[in-house]
């Protein structure tokens, strides 16, 4: 969602678990890390006073909703970027940080144009530890442990081992010199959302600035010409009539010269949008006594898994999209049906491949029918992922929390000022130059690029747009109707902000368990009257010890 995302790293979901197990729920059946941050021992309960919300400020051409929730939508190049950070906030001291290495080292300082701009800018000598996503945790634990711990630091704070720094101390607790309007000495970590506040605080403390999502990722779009050569200008007003013209498309069997299936299989985020249409809930619901159970335990589930059923049986589904590795197969043209990301669909970009590969593809994003025509049921994305914490050790001296505040402020700033364009962009005439429409240009210099992609990570980016480049305009009026109506009807994860600390060990096995009857229902190996065999099997495997951590964790924060 950044402004530049060909040029800026906003890791995606797949690469985040690879920085640990909990890091995202991996299925809507299995998503049991519970979200965002944690309510783990060590953090006593305190009331919370969030820090005050100021709206990003808008370009010119913005297109801002009303919707809250909804990012705003860029279409037009910058014609004037202004300045967001009146002082330099750095004193000329060092700073030091623990960030995520998402591309290739960096040169050294003295060849790297942009570390040497970005000390000039913030007046310090920055000195990061750069770890690669895939060791980040172990080496993050190390460091914790040396109790040598840097300035700024992302932390994951969902991993157990985040938590764990938290609870001890590693990190100071910003929530009384964020509080209320004290934020507004930084105004660009004023536009962090109240909501991504919230759910990242630990029992009523703030021990650093969320890494801000939107309220929903994930977002289906349908090949519009599969659905009209298969009979049909809509998807129906219900799950039946869906099904229908699921059906339908699967029996073209081919169109434009290739052989076409209506859904490649049941992703995670299929799943999830089966759940919505079916209203299912939430992955982690409370029941009536108000203990926290999981969706598998809903009549709605079980109507999930009787129309993917349907869907195996109607030859919808590519006959090795369940429990095959089936490579991709929307991109080249041969699936009706995907569900993916704003930066899946416009960044890497998803739209445009598919049209190359299939030039008669006519690609629409839309709204999928509730079972009986009603409203939808959405889960609500946390909001965040890990925080920027600062070391206790710095805050001990005031002056020295203030200024790496007012670093973070800087790297925060928001989009369409000139701090931003630095920290995403790079440097004019060395990554980009201004185009004609003073639209953004890269220059192609690959180790200028990796220079910047290596140190810019700092997990402290802006408020989430969506900027659509001029060649996909085109959908821009029906994405955004699509993502407001979607959004509209996202409701809250009643334990985001929470971590059941059993889910680290506990998530494969029940990951597998989720996966062996899912499949077996869908494909008929499994008969769907082994339900309640199912639902037994993952409370046994550690599904129960989860509900009852959540259920203790949620009284104990009330």
């Amino acid at each position: 969602m950044h402004h530049d995302s060909s040029r800026t790293i906003r890791p995606s979901r797949r690469s985040v678990l690879a920085l640990g197990a909990t890091a995202l729920g991996v299925t809507g059946l299995a998503a049991c890390s519970g979200g965002g941050g944690g309510s783990a021992g060590g953090f006593e309960q305190q009331d919370l006073e969030l820090p005050t919300y100021v709206e990003p400020p808008a370009p010119e051409g913005a297109i801002v909703s009303e919707v809250e929730g909804m990012p705003m939508i860029i279409t037009d190049p910058v014609k004037e970027y202004f300045t967001s950070v009146g002082e330099v906030p750095g004193s000329g001291d060092e700073v030091t940080t623990f960030q995520v290495l998402w591309a290739a080292p960096p040169r050294p300082r003295e060849q790297n144009v942009y570390w040497q701009e970005l000390e000039e800018r913030l007046n310090v000598t920055f000195t990061p530890t750069l770890t690669a996503s895939d060791g980040y945790n172990d080496k993050f634990s190390t460091t914790i442990a040396s109790g040598s711990v840097p300035d700024l630091s992302f932390v994951q704070d969902n991993d157990a081992i985040g938590q764990r720094a938290l609870a001890d101390g590693a990190f100071a607790d910003l929530t009384e010199v964020l509080a209320g309007d004290n934020i507004l000495q930084w105004p660009n970590l004023a536009n962090v959302s109240t909501n991504a506040w919230q759910v990242s605080a630990k029992n009523g403390h703030l021990y650093g600035i969320p890494n801000e999502n939107p309220y929903l990722t994930n977002f289906p779009i349908i090949r519009g010409d599969l659905m009209r050569m298969a009979g049909h200008d809509s998807l129906g007003t219900n799950t039946d009539e869906f099904l229908q013209v699921m059906t339908d498309i699967a029996g073209l069997k081919k169109a434009h010269g290739k052989q076409i299936w209506a859904l490649a299989g049941i992703s995670g985020t299929v799943q999830a949008m089966f759940e919505w249409m079916f209203r299912a809930g939430t992955t982690w619901q409370l029941d009536d006594a108000g203990k926290v159970t999981n969706v598998l335990m809903t009549d709605a589930f079980e109507q999930v898994m009787e129309f993917e059923t349907k869907l195996w049986e109607a030859g919808a589904i590519h006959p090795d999209g369940i429990g095959g590795d089936l490579p991709d197969m929307f991109t080249p043209g041969q699936i009706a049906l995907s569900v993916d990301s704003f930066s899946g669909f416009f960044g890497n970009p998803i739209i445009g491949q598919v049209v190359e590969a299939t030039p008669e593809a006519e690609l629409e994003f839309f709204v999928p029918p509730a079972v009986d025509g009603g409203d939808l049921v959405i889960q609500r994305d946390d909001g965040y992922w890990g925080i920027v914490a600062i070391s206790a050790a710095a805050a001990e001296d005031e002056e020295r929390l203030h200024e790496l505040l007012n670093i973070v402020n800087y790297w925060r700033a928001p989009f369409g000022s000139e701090e931003a364009l630095f920290i995403g962009t790079g440097t004019e005439g060395v990554n980009y130059e201004f185009g004609k429409d003073h639209e953004i240009v890269g220059l192609n210099d690959e180790q200028a690029d990796s220079d910047r992609l290596a140190l810019q990570w700092l997990g402290a980016f802006n408020s989430p747009i969506y900027s659509i480049g001029s060649t996909l305009h085109d959908y821009v009026d029906n994405f955004r109707t699509t993502m407001e109506s979607l959004i509209s009807q996202t409701v809250p994860n009643p334990v985001a902000g929470i971590i059941a600390p059993s889910a680290a060990t506990l998530n494969a096995k029940l990951d597998s368990i989720n996966e062996d009857y899912r499949n077996g229902f869908v494909t008929g190996r499994r008969p769907l009257s082994e339900m309640q065999t199912y639902r037994d099997a993952w409370l046994k495997g550690g599904g129960q010890t989860l509900c009852d951590e959540y259920t203790e964790a949620l009284d104990q924060a009330s």
